[in-house]
């Protein structure tokens, strides 16, 4: 018995040492996987940008918790996802805006001053995204669609912009453009051959998209080409150009080319199966870029000055003669190329409203971001008011902009605020909710052309950018009215009053990693003096989805903006003096 004791001493002792490292282990890793502050966790490598970019929203998925302080309630269940802490920046320190221009904490005084115009809503374009999710299964296809344009489930979209393909030649499309070949991009076109007829039944999966929007409360339409029908162009190619910045049109056919368009809008307008008026329509897309060349892997078309004047009052008298309600846009090139062309186009009169992209070059070196941003879009204002003509912008992305998921996300917002402070534009149109790019995606899920995706059930993941479109469009609805923001806030706050619901609302963009402190006091709008006035804060960021983090009763409120964060604040039961 003695032997035994002895041996099992060092088995107990051993016992012992291991239960205590397991015990201390899992404290050790407990307390390394519980804190969610920003800077408290570094990415596992930093050994090159290759690495960081390719952290694409990284996900934790753990149980739902219940929250015992009311004031930090979710709006969305932990299934949907909140992201980990990020890496450090990968934006120029110049790209990265404070809140506004000043040091220090910011203090605003919100009267009823209006920048002048009503805001129309907000919107995608559908094209090739169309072209996929439009030959879904309907069950899958609605999980999507719902997640856009419907109002409670999803963003609630309601402009939808369609995209009246050219169609390109199937015998040369292999040799001339490789990457429309494969289909996604290649938009099917509804006249096909100079001697054919019309082929409606054409572009199905695209129509099936729009048709799906409208039923869930889309209700702004606009269609707009990319490029005349292979047959019409001078290099037999869609996509551009044989020779380097020619315009692609052949002169002899724009009057085919115009009434092609219009013959589509007719189509939709007068068929009682279709039964959609577009509201407009824009005979061209980025004319005036120069960039769209044979061999390219999408539709494009450059146009000249003088064409785009003939296509403009050619569209505006042929949609007349068909007696049809649908007005004229143009010219949706990027906002620094419209700016200097603008004025030398005619045809203006039959111009309902101008479409420029949002895309923006970096700064040239001599001048800083802010500035530059602020000279180009406030030209483009001025110019439209000067011609009376409303101002959208119609396409927007992060073009051009490379780094973390979330710093291109915090980048759009500040492109949402910047549209609507200084270019004063009434509409915000993005150009691919549902992009095979996670750059550009609103909503991540298999692409997989065109057999579609062939799971059972289709699982999007909502990005970041999906959480901060949401907080836009639950608030800023159309009949909306942006607020007169202070000029030193004009990239980073942005406001609306919304009298149908009685409901003025913030949106804060803060891209520095120092948080902020804003006061704001509704000094000139009437507020409930019983406490029935409420302020709620809602926030985005690396950590949170949306999440509701404040109520504070009362027309006043002092809030802490988070660095690296989009905020929104709105007030209730708030009423104009």
């Amino acid at each position: 018995m003695a032997r035994t004791g002895a041996a099992s001493r060092p088995i107990s002792l051993l016992l012992l040492f291991l239960v205590a490292s397991l015990v201390v282990g899992f404290f050790s890793r407990t307390a390394h996987a519980r804190p969610l502050h920003r800077d408290s966790i570094r990415p596992a490598s930093t050994a090159g940008a290759a690495g960081r970019h390719a952290l694409d929203e990284i996900t934790i998925h753990a149980r739902m918790r219940r929250e015992r302080r009311s004031r930090s309630v979710r709006l969305f269940s932990a299934g949907e996802s909140a992201s980990l802490s990020p890496p450090p920046s990968l934006q120029p320190a110049s790209e990265l805006f404070d809140v506004c221009s000043f040091p220090g904490p910011i203090s605003l005084n919100i009267t009823p001053s209006f920048i002048g115009t009503t805001w129309k809503g907000w919107g995608t374009s559908l094209a090739w995204q169309g072209n996929y999710i439009g030959g879904f299964p309907k069950d899958r296809m609605d999980t999507l669609l719902d997640l856009v344009f419907h109002r409670n489930k999803g963003l609630g979209l309601n402009i939808v912009r369609y995209n009246i393909g050219g169609g390109h030649n199937p015998e040369k499309s292999p040799q001339f453009s490789k990457d429309l070949a494969s289909g996604l991009k290649a938009m099917p076109g509804y006249w096909p051959a100079e001697a054919g007829p019309y082929d409606w039944s054409a572009d199905q999966r695209q129509r099936n998209v729009l048709f799906g929007a409208r039923e869930r409360g889309a209700n702004v339409f606009e269609a707009f080409s990319n490029s005349p029908p292979w047959w019409m162009t001078v290099s037999g190619d869609v996509a551009g150009a044989s020779v380097q910045n020619q315009p692609n049109l052949q002169p002899q056919y724009e009057g085919k080319f115009v009434d092609y368009l219009t013959t589509v809008v007719e189509k939709f307008a007068k068929d009682p199966a279709w039964n959609l008026t577009f509201d407009t329509l824009e005979p061209f897309n980025e004319p005036l870029e120069n960039f769209w060349n044979a061999g390219n892997g999408q539709e494009g078309c450059n146009l000249d000055v003088p064409a785009i004047s003939r296509l403009l009052r050619a569209t505006g008298d042929s949609l007349k003669q068909k007696g049809l309600q649908t007005k004229v846009a143009a010219f949706d090139s990027w906002t620094e190329n419209t700016v200097p062309a603008v004025k030398s186009i005619t045809g203006m009169d039959q111009v309902k409203r101008i479409n420029v992209h949002g895309y923006m070059d970096p700064a040239p070196s001599s001048q800083n971001p802010v500035s530059y941003t602020s000279q180009i879009y406030s030209k483009m204002s001025d110019i439209a008011k000067g011609m009376g003509k409303e101002v959208w912008v119609s396409e927007s992305g992060p073009m051009g902009r490379y780094g973390q998921p979330f710093d291109l996300s915090l980048y759009m917002a500040r492109n949402v605020i910047e549209t609507v402070n200084i270019l004063q534009a009434s509409a915000y149109v993005y150009w691919l909710a549902y992009d095979p790019d996670s750059r550009w995606t609103l909503i991540h899920f298999p692409w997989n052309y065109p057999a579609g995706y062939t799971g059972t059930v289709i699982k999007p993941k909502r990005s970041k950018r999906w959480y901060i479109f949401k907080m836009l469009t639950s608030l800023a609805k159309p009949g909306s009215q942006p607020l007169t923001i202070p000029a030193e806030c004009s990239h980073g706050i942005a406001g609306f009053f919304n009298e149908a619901d009685s409901v003025v609302s913030l949106f804060i963009v803060n891209q520095k990693a120092e948080a902020k402190q804003l006061s704001v006091n509704l000094e000139g709008f009437r507020v409930n003096s019983r406490g029935i006035t409420k302020a709620v804060v809602r926030r985005t960021s690396w950590v949170h989805n949306m999440a509701q983090s404040e109520v504070i009763r009362g027309g006043k409120a002092s809030i802490t903006i988070e660095g690296q964060s989009f905020v929104s604040v709105h007030f209730t039961n708030v009423r104009r003096i």
